[in-house]
């Protein structure tokens, strides 16, 4: 008998596996970048209550009916029905936060001093709200170490990095993570950037079969003018398990 055709036939058959189990093979996502058209219908519709598929349906036609033709009819129909989330639902929170659960905005003061202490949070810093992270030099790896205190939890873990200059562009970015979540989890990211409190770019993206995965949007802005104030802003939501939130980036006076 061969050996090495059967130890072949073994690692085949693990790799299949741990690629079913992780569901690599169903997942998909799809990018769209407004135009100065698109910016518009954003600015028109803004607030409504809709679907992210009559929102996808509105401003990028083309990549929702790419949608439709990658995913399942349970996918699509999934994702088409999703609440678009604007997030401007809580004023109290002007930086909006960086984790939310099923009940809304989580306080990263809630944490005793057994789990920060367990999970290197010991210097975990915050602004005045509770709410949002400040002053990271590395933020993917304090983000992980929340994932882990949230794990038996679950919830949506936004975060905005801060704003790049690039000479004459702004470079803008934001990530998303569902803990908790699974191949049947679908998360939709939008990551809008502000000009003295005005919308002038925006990138948003869907993705099927996400899991756990930390998924990052980053565009570039390349008309910045000279004493304005810009921000972004990260909005996010998923279905199975389904949550929704926000956050902002600090402010940054053009040119920084």
């Amino acid at each position: 008998m061969n050996t090495r055709t059967i130890k072949f036939s073994f690692i085949a058959c693990l790799l299949f596996l741990l690629v079913a189990g992780t569901g690599v093979a169903s997942a998909y996502s799809i990018s769209a970048h407004a135009d100065e058209k698109q910016l518009e219908i954003i600015k028109e519709i803004y607030g409504q209550e809709m679907t992210e598929g009559e929102y996808w349906a509105t401003v990028y036609p083309e990549e929702y009916a790419k949608l439709k033709e990658n995913l399942s009819p349970e996918e699509f129909e999934d994702f088409s029905n999703m609440e678009k989330y604007w997030g401007d639902d809580h004023p109290e929170l002007p930086y909006g936060a960086n984790v939310w659960d099923e009940k809304g905005p989580v306080s990263l003061t809630s944490f005793t001093d057994e789990e920060k202490s367990r999970f290197g949070l010991e210097d975990l810093k915050t602004d005045k709200s509770g709410y949002v992270i400040q002053g990271l030099d590395n933020p993917e790896y304090l983000l992980g170490k929340l994932s882990s205190v949230l794990k038996s939890k679950g919830g949506l873990e936004l975060y905005a990095y801060d704003l790049q200059n690039l000479g004459s562009s702004i470079r803008y970015r934001g990530s998303g993570k569902v803990i908790g979540g699974t191949v049947s989890t679908t998360l939709s990211l939008t990551v809008g950037l502000y000009g003295d409190g005005s919308l002038v770019d925006s990138v948003s993206n869907s993705w099927t079969g996400v899991g756990e995965s930390t998924k990052s949007l980053i565009d570039t802005f390349n008309y910045p003018q000279t004493g304005t104030l810009y921000q972004s802003k990260v909005t996010g939501s998923s279905s199975n398990p389904s949550y929704s939130g926000f956050t902002w980036s600090p402010g940054r006076l053009w040119p920084f």
